[in-house]
């Protein structure tokens, strides 16, 4: 059996749609009942008092059966069953001169097939089978009715109905294990493609967004800050004297240091700010809704960690940056907001490295030294 048709034949509502069917059974069972009767000539006098005392026999079965399920949420299989077939044995008893009635014994079995398990339907047939047989045994009006070919033909009807019933459960079962494999297959593509995708955008050293991704989602977020007047800044930062860092070190040390200084700056910005690797040692961090001066503080406070994040590697010493920030002016455009940034830095660097420049959407960036006025230097 498929555990998850399993689970699915348990977590479906179709008990207490049974149970619904079941209580609408017993009034129409009394309609009909009450009828037949009528059409026979009989008096109403005597008709309504073993209709009443039938419909009082199946409301107790039905009863008991919902307030297990209600109050102590047991729902199974062969309560429906069971109940199925009392309602049927009842039936027949009462009307045993009806020659089709004994053919509601395949209600039971279909009820069987709701439960998405074989076990059940064979359970089923070999109940209605035991309660035809005693019926059958003690009940002379329905031996008077059912002629041998009558009954050979409703315990064929009775087989038939159980091979449908075993088939469409085989079917139902072959069906959803197809459809999970071939969800499965989905699922293993999609996850798939989620990896090339995130490989695709992602730093493979120090795991952040790599400098295709960072110029794609800049591009998006001027057109937002142009449309909507959205604030923006641009931080470019730059790790001081790396070359030498590889030089003296080794590169598997400069790799150590790029992932550590990764990870500051990936647990110093906010959800909002976009933090990629622009470049060798040279990084970039977006951010959005925040004024400059906030923008200002975090790359400080990243600064600041790693003036004082010793590496073994590099003997305890520490590995500083350099950061130019740049806030964002309307209409200046992506690369007017690099050439401030740009610029910002590179006054960093020339004025003694380790410090943190800010300049607010100057229109030109000639690298000369006499944008420092312009400039608001940390360090």
């Amino acid at each position: 059996m498929n555990h998850i048709l399993q689970e699915l034949a348990n977590t479906r509502q179709t008990y207490r749609k049974m149970l619904s069917l079941y209580w609408i059974t017993i009034i129409l069972t009394v309609i009909l009942e009450g009828l037949i009767r009528l059409h026979q000539g009989l008096e109403p006098s005597s008709i309504w008092l073993p209709l009443i005392a039938h419909a009082a026999v199946l409301a107790t079965v039905t009863g008991v059966v919902e307030w297990l399920s209600r109050y102590r949420s047991i729902q199974r299989d062969w309560l429906l069953i069971t109940t199925g077939i009392l309602f049927a044995s009842s039936i027949v008893w009462m009307n045993p001169t009806i020659g089709i009635v004994p053919a509601i014994y395949i209600f039971p079995i279909l009820t069987s097939v709701l439960s998405f398990n074989k076990k059940p339907i064979i359970f089923s047939f070999a109940t209605v089978l035991l309660a035809f047989a005693a019926l059958y045994g003690i009940s002379e009006p329905l031996r008077m009715t059912m002629q041998p070919v009558h009954t050979i033909g409703i315990l064929f009807l009775f087989t038939g109905t159980t091979v449908i019933a075993l088939a469409i459960t085989s079917s139902g079962i072959e069906l959803l294990d197809n459809l999970k494999s071939e969800t499965e297959a989905k699922q293993e593509l999609l996850v798939k493609n989620i990896i090339m995708d995130t490989v695709s955008k992602i730093d493979a050293l120090t795991e952040l967004y790599n400098h295709k991704t960072f110029h794609e989602y800049l591009e998006k977020l001027i057109e937002q800050s142009e449309r909507n007047s959205l604030p923006l800044q641009l931080a470019i930062l730059d790790i001081d004297s790396f070359k030498r860092i590889n030089d003296t070190y080794g590169h598997w040390v400069g790799d150590i240091v790029l992932m550590r200084v990764a990870a500051i700056m990936k647990e110093s910005v906010t959800p909002n700010d976009f933090v990629a690797r622009y470049g060798g040692e040279e990084f970039a961090i977006i951010f959005t809704e925040k004024t400059l001066e906030e923008a200002h503080a975090i790359v400080e406070n990243i600064r600041q960690k790693l003036y004082i994040t010793f590496h073994p590697e590099l003997e305890n010493k520490a590995a500083t940056i350099s950061i130019g920030l740049q806030d964002y002016v309307k209409g200046e455009g992506k690369e007017g907001l690099f050439k401030g940034a740009d610029a910002s830095l590179y006054i960093a660097k020339r004025s003694g490295k380790n410090r943190t420049v800010m300049q607010a959407g100057l229109e030109e960036s000639n690298h000369s030294e006499h944008q420092s006025a312009a400039a608001v230097i940390s360090s």
